[in-house]
C-alpha cells in the first residue's frame, strides 16, 4: 500500500534479493505501477527462476470494510501463529494484525511452534460460520517478567504491528487504524469472555482486581494527525487520548458469560467532534478497533488465562 505523497507511475520499487540473484525489471528501477508490474527473479547460476506479480494500491481509496466475521486466516509458515484477513471484491486485504509477531521471543526457541502458544489464535467455537478470533492473556515467562512486562493480552486490531520495536516501546507497536468511507454511528458484534483467576501487576505482583476484556473503536482524523507527528496511526500509548480523535465507542466487561453463549454487543459512537462529510472519500479519517483479553494489557497488567472470543462485529455508518 502507498499513500497520495507517491507517484505510482514512477516509483522505485526495491526489494531483498538473495546472494547473487538478479531480476527484470531491475531491483529499485522505477516502474508505472498504475498497472501490475511482473518481476522476474533469476539465482546467481541461473538454474531457478520465478515471476512475481506486483501490484501498487492507493491506500487513501482502500476502505475497511463494515463487517467482521473472522472466517479467513492463514498461519505463518515459520512461527506458526494465526493471521486474520478479509476479502473485499475478490481482494485480500490484510486489515487485521496483532502482536503475535511479538510474543515469538517469550516461545522458547527449542519449543516447536503451534498456534495455541500466541495469545492470539482461531477458534471453532463460533457465533456463527466455521471460525471466531480467540484472544488469550499468556504469561511472557522469565523473558517478559525480567522486563516487568509479564503478561501478554491477547489482542486483534485494525493496523500493522512493527514487530521491530517490540525489544524497546511494544506500546509503539501498535499501529492502529484504517480509512473508513463514511462516519460510524455504532459498533457491534458478539463476543465470550471468562476472566482469569488472578490479576498481577508489571512487577508480578497480585492485585485485587478482576480483569475485565476491552472492545474499543475510535474514529480519527489521520491529516491532522499527519500534520502535527508526521505519523498518521494512532498506537497503544494514545489510542484514547490523542487530540486528533474524533469519536469513540468502547466497551468493558470482566463478567464471566455463561457457558458458551456468546453476548451480543451494540455502542454508539460518542462524538467529540464533528468530521467533514465530504472529506471522508478522500481517506482523510480512520477507524480503529482494538479488542483485547485484558483492559490494561497494554501496562502488562492482567490476569493469565483470561479468554475473550469475538465473532460478526460490525460498524454502521451514516
Amino acid at each position: 500500500f502507498v499513500n497520495d505523497h507517491v507517484d505510482m507511475t514512477a516509483y522505485p520499487f526495491t526489494f531483498k534479493l538473495s546472494r547473487g540473484a538478479s531480476s527484470i525489471p531491475e531491483n529499485g528501477s522505477v516502474q508505472d505501477f498504475s498497472s501490475p508490474v511482473i518481476y522476474t527473479v533469476t539465482s546467481e547460476d541461473e538454474v531457478f527462476s520465478k515471476a512475481y506479480t506486483v501490484t501498487m494500491t492507493n491506500e487513501k481509496v482502500t476502505f475497511i470494510p463494515l463487517e467482521y466475521d473472522f472466517e479467513n486466516y492463514t498461519i505463518d509458515t515459520y512461527y506458526k501463529y494465526t493471521q486474520f484477513y478479509d476479502i473485499v471484491e475478490g481482494r485480500k486485504l490484510d486489515t487485521w494484525d496483532s502482536g503475535n509477531a511479538g510474543f515469538v521471543f517469550s516461545i522458547s526457541p527449542i519449543t516447536k511452534k503451534q498456534p495455541h502458544l500466541y495469545p492470539m489464535q482461531y477458534t471453532l467455537d463460533s457465533h456463527s460460520g466455521e471460525t471466531a478470533a480467540r484472544l488469550e492473556t499468556k504469561s511472557t515467562g522469565v523473558f517478559g517478567a525480567g522486563a516487568k512486562k509479564p503478561i501478554a493480552a491477547g489482542n486483534i486490531f485494525l493496523g500493522e504491528f512493527d514487530a521491530s520495536n517490540v525489544m524497546g516501546d511494544p506500546l509503539e507497536s501498535t499501529h492502529f487504524g484504517r480509512p473508513i468511507q463514511a462516519a460510524p454511528l455504532s459498533f457491534s458484534g458478539f463476543y465470550h469472555y471468562s476472566p482469569g483467576n488472578i490479576v498481577i501487576d508489571h512487577n508480578s505482583h497480585a492485585v485485587d482486581a478482576r480483569d475485565s476484556c476491552s472492545l474499543v473503536a475510535v474514529l480519527y482524523d489521520a491529516d491532522e494527525l499527519r500534520a502535527r507527528v508526521n505519523v498518521e496511526y494512532l498506537d497503544g500509548s494514545n489510542l484514547l487520548t490523542e487530540e486528533s480523535i474524533v469519536a469513540t465507542a468502547f466497551l468493558y466487561d470482566g463478567e464471566q458469560t455463561p457457558s458458551t453463549t456468546y453476548k451480543p454487543f451494540e455502542i454508539a459512537f460518542e462524538y467529540r467532534k464533528q468530521p467533514e462529510a465530504a472529506s471522508f472519500a478522500s481517506g482523510r479519517y480512520r477507524l480503529a478497533i482494538v479488542l483485547s483479553s485484558s483492559k490494561n494489557g497494554d501496562r502488562f497488567v492482567g490476569a493469565v488465562g483470561s479468554v475473550l472470543l469475538v465473532d460478526d462485529l460490525k460498524v454502521t455508518t451514516k
